[in-house]
């Protein structure tokens, strides 16, 4: 809306998870953790994450979609690119009730 009166459409391009360098590249502040009721929790959370982004798909599908945006004489506001159900989550999370969203995120990163 700020840019708007200029001319200027902005996209916002919102990738999930795919298989980048991201994951070897990852940097954690060691020291911010150390003694932390937290850490375990930490630990496990981020292995989770880290094997789907192992898992996750080539990052060709966000290429395309940023493609597509740049070509498009209409382009949209918002695109979500996700290989997951996590590109519905944004949905579930206004239909379902706080807590069940909560216990599957719990499961999902074994919290």
């Amino acid at each position: 809306m700020e840019v708007a009166p200029f001319g200027i459409r902005v996209v916002l391009i919102q990738p999930g998870n795919f298989h980048t360098e991201f994951t070897a590249s990852r940097v954690t502040a060691g020291d911010a953790l150390d003694g932390s009721v937290y850490l375990d929790t930490f630990r496990r959370s981020l292995a989770v994450m880290e094997q789907d982004e192992l898992d996750a798909p080539e990052p060709l599908a966000v290429a395309r979609v940023i493609e597509r945006a740049i070509t498009s004489d209409s382009p949209r506001l918002r695109y979500v690119v996700d290989h997951t159900i996590a590109r519905f989550a944004p949905m579930l999370k206004r239909l379902l009730p706080h807590a069940l969203v909560e216990t599957a995120l719990k499961r999902v990163f074994k919290l």
